[in-house]
């Protein structure tokens, strides 16, 4: 049974996808991608022609034995995630690839996404498919906390896209949900999409299985970006590339949501519904402009008397995302970053805080900077452990911009932290409505570390309370950083530090 057989079947896919109506008309968009993915027969004017708009192909010269590798780039609300869980459904049932495994060899088939939430999203679909009709509800054997073990021994598995815990295993199949979101800096290896599709091909070599990426487009980079700008509409490549809006996906989608999304934000409307990638996004900086203001090797620097040190904190909950603290001081015309501290979820804020005000003291320090996250009660925690809390008076987007110039100009020392490395690589730089930028982590990504050590390299620039090391003084002195200097001596080359202060700071 082909998955086109599956999906009408009632006994099967049918009552998951159909309307009230027991309809699949708003899915005839998707069985045509099938037919193209699966190498299937495909006909009628209507099929031949989606097939020319959406992968630029010409659908007499398909493959017959269809594509390895499969590559959706859909607008929002258009049926991905669905599809997704109905493709992983039939390779884990009915494509028949569990008949190739050794003995005693487990297969699996694994959809990964950019986070455990999003993940959950998936295993949603995957129990709401199964349980949609007795014969598939049949075929559950259990359940674990990864996903489902069928009757069949195949297990299906939903985990985060993290390129060190999806190696290793036998794939019948692999779906990868929201690709263009995961982390695009190939020596930011925990989220890069390029080290984990790395990682999985592997495992799908003895079962020839499929590697399936759905994801609506975002920024001009990154592994799906790359594949499109050489599979879209190439008729010799052996992946297949199909971008849509979502209404032509899913007609049933309502035309003024799409116009209303327009009205607010034509360059994410487009993004999100028209499938279009964007071109007002960029990364804040690359990589090579931010190592040579690293210290190798340095992780912290130990706390000295008579330095004026400035401290910066981004809390959270402590349910999904972690928070950071970052403590700098100035030394003559260079900010130097003393000490970074993460706190990761899921952990007790009252902790925390007691933590945090534990290095504040020993470094003298006795206030904190930060944002304006859950009113009053920040403020009070920190009171009660003997701390002054203090809201930055700028936006994290504005402490970046700032931060900006010190770093092209190599005026900062960073430590060599790999979370601070990472999630400063991994920030974007935004234009808004009236030219305006605004700079912040990746969707689904953090930046409370980054966040935290701009905070603090800032303020060292800027009129603050002096403390000294252990006892309290009442000046107040204006440090001389020197932000917007041309870069010179910093460690950049000059060519380098030249076109890097063309490009960001002038």
């Amino acid at each position: 049974m082909n998955i086109i057989e599956a999906v009408r079947d009632r006994q099967l896919f049918r009552p998951f996808l159909a309307d009230k109506h027991d309809s699949l008309a708003s899915w005839s968009s998707w069985l045509t991608a099938l037919r193209a993915l699966y190498g299937l027969p495909v006909s009628g004017s209507r099929s031949i022609e989606l097939i020319r708009q959406c992968a630029g192909r010409d659908a007499s010269l398909l493959p017959e034995q269809g594509f390895q590798t499969g590559i959706f780039l859909v607008g929002r609300r258009g049926g991905k995630s669905r599809l997704s869980a109905c493709i992983a459904a039939y390779e884990a049932t009915l494509s028949g690839r569990h008949e190739l495994l050794a003995a005693g060899e487990k297969g699996l088939v694994v959809c990964v996404a950019p986070s455990k939430m999003q993940a959950g999203i998936v295993l949603g679909y995957l129990k709401g498919l199964f349980n949609s009709t007795p014969m598939l509800r049949n075929e559950i054997a259990g359940e674990t906390k990864e996903g489902l073990i069928l009757a069949n021994g195949v297990e299906i598995w939903v985990l985060s896209a993290d390129w060190r815990t999806t190696r290793g295993f036998t794939l019948l199949a692999c779906c990868i949900d929201e690709c263009c979101f995961l982390g695009t800096d190939p020596d930011s290896k925990v989220r890069s999409d390029s080290e984990l599709v790395r990682a999985l091909k592997p495992s799908l070599s003895t079962t020839k299985g499929r590697l399936i990426a759905i994801s609506s487009p975002y920024a001009e980079r990154g592994w799906a970006y790359q594949q499109w700008k050489t599979g879209w509409g190439n008729d010799r490549s052996r992946t297949l590339i199909w971008r849509a809006p979502s209404r032509v996906m899913n007609p049933a989608l309502d035309e003024s949501i799409v116009q209303e999304a327009m009205q607010e934000d034509p360059a994410s409307a487009r993004s999100e519904y028209w499938a279009e990638w964007r071109q007002d996004v960029s990364s804040w900086l690359p990589r090579e402009a931010i190592l040579p203001c690293v210290v190798a090797n340095r992780r912290e620097l130990l706390p000295r008397a008579n330095i004026r040190y400035v401290a910066f904190c981004d809390l959270s909950g402590g349910r999904g995302d972690s928070a950071g603290l970052a403590i700098s001081h100035q030394d003559g015309d260079r900010a130097i970053v003393d000490c970074v501290r993460e706190y990761r979820a899921p952990f007790s804020p009252q902790v925390v805080v007691a933590d945090m005000a534990d290095v504040l003291r020993s470094y003298g320090c006795r206030f904190v900077t930060g944002d304006n996250y859950s009113g009053e009660w920040v403020a009070q925690a920190f009171v009660k452990c003997g701390i002054s809390y203090r809201r930055s008076d700028k936006p994290k987007s504005r402490l970046y911009l700032e931060l900006l110039p010190r770093i092209c100009s190599g005026t900062v020392e960073l430590l060599d932290d790999p979370v601070l490395i990472s999630q400063l690589c991994g920030l974007e730089r935004r234009v808004r409505a009236g030219g305006k930028d605004v700079v912040d982590h990746v969707p689904g990504q953090r930046d409370d570390v980054a966040n935290s050590v701009a905070g603090s390299v800032v303020g060292t620039s800027r009129p603050v309370f002096r403390v000294g090391f252990g006892k309290r003084s009442d000046t107040r002195e204006r440090t001389l950083g020197r932000i917007g200097q041309r870069p010179s001596g910093s460690g950049l080359s000059t060519s380098m530090g030249e076109a890097l202060y063309e490009k960001f700071v002038k």
